[in-house]
């Protein structure tokens, strides 16, 4: 009588329950943690096919979710702007050729293309490369010389290149990069020291890559030991000239290299057209300008397209390398086609009304960049985990999104993670991590066989990023082994 009761018992049980033993036992351990005694925590995990929370804590909390922000943002940009859009950036003229004098100026009209000459995006043109298709089109033109100037034209958006909350100790370095109607070359650049043999020491800089001749350098970095990396941090204003090089690098007898953000992205791209010419023999008699300087309407003539790759691989780069300066780009290009100006407000204005339209409660989220380096964002784990789901089951929308994502143990900025576990190869998704901040959002395929849409956001814990990064990957791969 007795067992007959037991059995029937635990028929009647949820099976749920069982299931998420793992993933709670887990999240228990996980909240009583004494270093994240002083933390605000959120979880969620949605299972996909029946819209049921599958765990949760604290899931309507809005957190500061860091870079995990790029996946409303990319997400969005496929829905909105489609999977196969291209970027266009323009060759123009404006005057008239004759006996091959151009008399009048040369343009280069970008419409927002974040890739174009990346030093880091595989099969992408290199600034050499695109220099190169560029002046092979001046001459098919029949342009042996310009009587103008060459102009960078990155008018599609507005010139509000930063983002009004970001940290000033950010913006000068490269993933403070801002954002133009003409990106170019990932809008960073690299500066070569020569290192200093003695500890304390300053080092030199040596040159810069791409040459950026009107920069000015105050340096006062100094030589730390020969195994310390990179410490040092790039002070710049957009448009400016004056940059402050403060931190340390390892001291050495070689050259090392740290990464700023291009104060002017459409002018260093304009002087390097300028100069491709020039060593092609095609002269060139004023000195390069921008738009944003000339505020020039003449009227132009087009002679040349160059196409970005799809916005499937932006996507996919943006989102497995975490590429800030890219989701600024495809923030205001949704701008742009939605509203009709490429703003982050406008981009933000957007976004929030195309989820509002899908069904989501958009009243807890709080937007004010497109990639999370704003400490302003503010987005709950169950509003994180509700977009996921939806963009996991409308392919059409949203095209193959799951393989969007890093895959744990393999690419991306998870690829060191849940190694030798059920999570290997099985968890896609976007970390996020600042001071203090650490996130990440994504899909997981528990063992038995449900697919989760998941989000997880810790801030103001007291441990080391490296201590939190293996917490949250513990909270991964009970999702993985859970039923």
């Amino acid at each position: 009588m007795y067992k007959t009761l037991l059995i029937s018992f635990l028929l009647s049980f949820p099976l749920s329950s069982y299931a998420q033993t793992k993933i709670e036992a887990a999240l228990k351990s996980f909240e009583n943690d004494n270093e994240l005694k002083y933390a605000s925590i959120g979880f969620c995990a949605i299972d996909i096919n029946t819209n049921q929370i599958y765990a949760q804590r604290s899931p309507n909390r809005a957190l500061i979710p860091a870079s995990s922000m790029k996946v409303i943002t990319t997400g969005s940009a496929l829905a909105i702007l489609g999977s196969d859009y291209k970027f266009k950036t323009y060759l123009e003229y404006s005057g008239s050729i004759s006996n091959g004098t151009l008399n009048g100026n040369l343009y280069i009209r970008g419409t927002g293309d974040p890739s174009l000459a990346s030093p880091i995006m595989e099969e992408v043109p290199t600034k050499e490369a695109l220099m190169a298709e560029f002046v092979a089109v001046i001459k098919k033109a029949g342009i042996q010389k310009i009587n103008g100037a060459i102009v960078g034209d990155g008018s599609f958006f507005d010139d509000q290149v930063m983002i009004p909350t970001w940290q000033w100790g950010d913006i000068g370095n490269h993933y403070g990069a801002g954002t133009s109607g003409l990106n170019y070359h990932d809008n960073l650049y690299y500066i070569h020291f020569k290192q200093a043999r003695d500890y304390g020491a300053t080092p030199t800089v040596d040159h810069t890559v791409p040459n950026i001749p009107q920069l000015k350098f105050d340096n006062r970095v100094t030589s730390a030991g020969s195994r310390t990396g990179d410490n040092a941090y790039v002070y710049a204003a957009p448009y400016g000239t004056e940059v402050t090089l403060r931190g340390t690098i390892p001291k050495g007898s070689g050259l090392f290299d740290i990464k700023g953000a291009t104060p002017d992205p459409s002018l260093l791209c304009a002087h390097d057209l300028r100069n491709a010419l020039i060593t092609e023999g095609i002269p060139v008699s004023k000195k390069e300008t921008t738009q944003r300087l000339l505020k020039d309407k003449n009227a132009r003539r087009k002679i040349h397209t160059h196409f970005s790759p799809s916005m499937t691989a932006i996507c996919k780069h943006t989102n497995e390398d975490s590429r800030n300066m890219y989701c600024e780009a495809l923030l205001k290009a949704i701008g742009a086609k939605v509203k009709g100006l490429g703003s982050t407000e406008n981009g933000i204005a957007a976004v929030t009304d195309f989820w509002r339209s899908r069904g989501l409660d958009m009243s807890g989220f709080f937007m004010k960049d497109g990639c999370g380096l704003s400490a302003r964002n503010g987005v709950s784990p169950k509003t994180f985990a509700e977009i996921m789901r939806k963009m996991y089951i409308d392919k059409k929308t949203f095209g193959d999104f799951y393989n969007q994502m890093a895959i744990a143990g393999r690419t991306g900025t998870l690829r060191n993670m849940c190694r030798n576990s059920s999570a290997e190869n099985n968890v896609r998704a976007k970390s996020g991590s600042m001071n203090r901040i650490r996130s990440y959002t994504g899909f997981v395929t528990t063992k038995g066989g449900k697919k989760l849409a998941f989000s997880m956001i810790v801030n103001n814990y007291s441990c080391s990023g490296y201590m939190m990064k293996k917490k949250l990957e513990t909270l991964m791969i009970a999702l993985a082994e859970s039923n």
